[in-house]
């Protein structure tokens, strides 16, 4: 099973990518969520995903530089919202 961790500002956005898509028959599972992207980097590293999933603009650290920094330590894959 691939780890996906979403991070998403807009809690309806957010709820809406974990439960709407069937993650389990695509051999994925969501294992976190976070609303901003200080959340998401610390949850990169405790949680290390195969895939992340984040929105661009977000307060405090936006998805670009969530993703930039995570991938230093951290080898995955991402899709930018």
């Amino acid at each position: 099973m691939l780890k996906v961790l979403v991070v998403e500002d807009e809690a309806i956005i957010r709820k809406g990518l974990i439960y709407t898509f069937d993650w389990m028959s695509s051999g994925c599972t969501v294992i976190g969520e976070a609303e901003d992207g200080h959340t998401g980097l610390k949850m990169i590293e405790e949680l290390l995903p195969d895939i992340v999933i984040a929105d661009i603009r977000m307060p405090g650290i936006d998805g670009l530089e969530m993703i930039e920094s995570a991938s230093k330590t951290h080898s995955f894959c991402s899709i930018l919202l």
